[in-house]
């Protein structure tokens, strides 16, 4: 599992990571799926997120959700994939994803 730098205290549930050298951005980048307990409104959020070293990501960039489908939709057109269930999916540039 990712370990998410923030102080709200988030669960990944489902992540899309890839390097992301040469493009402007930090060495790894990504968009994240997680599970906000202390929110009962929004409990679910994505996120862009940013690593320079691959275990420590930074959180950017957040629609918040009150579904896990609606949260699901706006990650897949992030990521530009569609997420797997399961709690737990990393899916690393050249994986695929089913």
């Amino acid at each position: 599992m990712i370990q998410l730098n923030n102080n709200l205290g988030a669960r990944p549930l489902v992540w899309h990571v890839t390097h992301g050298d040469g493009d402007g951005w930090r060495p790894f980048t990504g968009r994240v799926l997680a599970h906000l307990s202390h929110n009962k409104l929004h409990p679910f959020v994505v996120w862009t997120i940013v690593s320079d070293d691959g275990n420590e990501w930074a959180c950017q960039h957040g629609d918040y959700c009150e579904n896990m489908a609606d949260a699901e939709k706006i990650f897949a057109d992030r990521a530009k994939t569609l997420p797997r269930r399961g709690w737990v999916t990393n899916k690393q540039e050249g994986e695929s994803n089913g």
